[in-house]
Formats: structure tokens, sequence, C-alpha cells
């Protein structure tokens, strides 16, 4: 079976490289908050191009503190697209404001040219997500947003590494949001997040609130909770952070690889990557034909994939009873197929493709 994700790292890795780092660790006793984690931290923010990074125990927090520190709560519209995470639209919900779901275009990411149509007096925030590790039109979404004075708040839960016209995700807005899960392109062993920023304050914001908005071990500044990156997790981010362009490397080797195969067969449609774009792959994802037959073909041929997402947000329980007008995300959503990328070898890529190419000739 060609597994979707493959998580597992060698014995060699783990005893060479992870291992010596972990006893350090556990050795000192500080498993909670360290200098690991501020370590983290400012190589993350060296590496993404931002002045601060903060680390917090998820992607999802990430988006609320992110949201907050902007003072965004009820009454307030923030835009984003429905084809994601429910994380996503979830944290929007959680503060108190509404979410607002625009279309997309071809290549899955919010269309810029359909934002002005869903712009009201109440929003104050829009939510771009970098799906699959491709950045969206971010020239033509910051415009819009400098014209209403309209926050970006980036959702780069995908997109570590990424380039946009030569810069990584997490600086095009005022706040850009990682996610640091076990199955992301950079890697932590539990749950994680992490914030890029400009903005001094927001840091200092962000810093507070997810250690119970204490300033010093006994005085409190606001209302916090515990949203700590624990010492483990930095340690190892920090190790997979040294490494993580040759991850990507290999990524987009295998990407390419896939879409050399693919690009022949009719039934097949690739996701177009602009030049100015830096692609990472977080997944790797085609508009197919007969989708949902082709899928069980593949696992009965022993390969696993995944659809992103079977069911949009906008068709999800809470938010299901409202209309909104997202023809290009409903009609894509039905076609998208997501191979696997992670740990696959040449060879595995060959027999992926030849089995889709099987699949259309038998369907023909």
């Amino acid at each position: 079976m060609i597994d979707y994700v493959n998580l597992g790292i060698s014995e060699e890795e783990y005893e060479e490289e992870i291992s010596p780092r972990l006893k350090e660790l556990f050795l000192s006793g500080q498993f909670v908050y360290a200098k690991q984690v501020e370590e983290f931290e400012a190589n993350f923010a060296k590496y993404c191009g931002s002045k601060y990074a903060i680390a917090l125990n998820s992607g999802t927090d990430a988006l609320i503190f992110a949201l907050k520190s902007l003072g965004i709560g009820q009454g307030d519209e923030v835009i984003t697209v429905s084809n994601s995470f429910i994380a996503t639209a979830n944290a929007i919900e959680y503060v108190g404001a509404t979410p607002i779901f625009v279309d997309i275009n071809d290549n899955l990411l919010m269309d810029s040219l359909k934002l002005r149509a869903v712009i009201t007096k109440k929003t104050k925030a829009i939510i771009p997500v970098h799906l699959m590790g491709l950045v969206c039109e971010m020239d033509e979404i910051n415009s819009i947003a400098k014209e209403y004075n309209i926050d970006i708040i980036e959702d780069a839960a995908q997109s570590v590494g990424s380039v946009y016209k030569g810069k990584k995700t997490g600086t095009f807005g005022k706040i850009g949001c990682f996610s640091l899960h076990p199955t992301k392109n950079l890697s932590g062993i539990t749950d994680g997040g992490i914030v890029t920023t400009d903005d001094k304050d927001i840091s200092i914001y962000l810093k507070q609130v997810r250690n119970h908005g204490l300033i010093d071990r006994d005085r409190q500044n606001i209302i916090g909770r515990v949203s700590r990156l624990n010492s483990l997790n930095a340690v190892v981010l920090s190790y997979r952070l040294t490494i993580l362009d040759s991850l990507l490397g290999k990524r987009i080797k295998t990407a390419n690889l896939y879409s050399q195969l693919l690009k022949s067969i009719k039934e097949v449609k690739l996701i177009d990557v602009p030049s100015d774009v830096y692609h990472t792959y977080h997944t790797y994802i085609i508009k197919v034909t007969n989708r949902d037959k082709l899928q069980q073909y593949l696992l009965e041929h022993g390969i696993e994939a995944k659809i992103h997402y079977p069911i949009l947000i906008h068709q999800q329980k809470p938010y299901k009873d409202k209309y909104y007008n997202l023809k290009n995300t409903e009609k894509l959503s039905l076609n998208i197929l997501t191979l696997p990328i992670s740990n696959i070898t040449t060879k595995e890529v060959e027999y992926i493709c030849n089995t889709i190419n099987n699949f259309y000739k038998i369907s023909i």
C-alpha cells in the first residue's frame, strides 16, 4: 500500500540528529518554556523574513489570536474561502465575527476578481489561504485591502517556505499564521503553530495572551490562556527548520515528476503554477473526471488518495443555513483529488501515474 502520508523518520536520523537534542532538554528539565522556544522563534522569523515570530500551541490558536490582536470580534466580518480546513472559519466564529466566503479561481485559491463584491462596511480583515503551498494573488489582494483599509491575515498553514515575487508567505499581510502540525512540511511532534508579524505591539500582545496574559511570573496585563509551544516540540522544529529547504526540494522534484507523467492524460488537469511563485507542495492536487471512481480504483490498486476537502466549510452544519455564491468552489470540489507526495519513491510515482492512465483507458 502506498499510504497518503508517512510521518515516520529513519532510525539513523533519530539516533544522530533528534535524540541528542532531546537528551539535552530532558536533562535540563525545561519542558514548558525555555530558550529552545525563543531560538526557534528567532530562526523562523529570519527564515520567513519577518521581524517577529511568536510560537503557539496550534495553527488554530494562531488564527484566533491574530484576529483578537486586531480587535476583531462581534459584529465584524472577515472574508475567506470555503475550500480550506474548518479551522480557518472556526477561528473567525470563535472571536464572535462572521466569516464571509468568496469564490475561488481555477487554481483553488481566493479569486481576487470577486473580492470587492463581498466587501461591506463590516469587513475588518481578509484571510487568503495559501492552499497546497501555492500562494494567492497577493499583489491584487493587497491592493484591494489597502483601498478599503482592511487588514490581511495570511492563512499560511500549508505554505511554509513558499515564495511569491521574491517574498515568502507570512510577510504579505499584517500577520501570517502557520501550522506546525505533524502533517505539515515543517512538522512538529505534536500540535503547534506560529505567527509572523512586523508589528511590535502585536508581538507583545501574542506573547502575553499565550501565557495567561502575564507580563511576568506574577503580574497579569490582559485576559489570556495557555497556548505555549512546548520546548520538546521546539527542539524538533528547530532541527527540522535547518533541513526544511532540502525537504521542500524533494517534494518539488516529486511534484514535477507527477506533472510530467500526468500532463498527457486528457482527463487530468494540473494546477497552474505561475512563474513568479515558488510552490512548496504541501499537497499535490489534480483535477480529474470521474473522481470518485478513480479514487476507489486507486485504492483497489494499493494507492491511498485523499480529497481536500470533501465537505466544503459552507456545507458544514454550523454554516450551511446561509447562502453563498460559490459556484466555482462547489464545481471544483467534485473534481479534485490529492495524490501521495510525502516520502515516496520515483517508482511509486510512476506506478501511481500508470494506474491513473490505466483507469481512464478502461473507462473509455
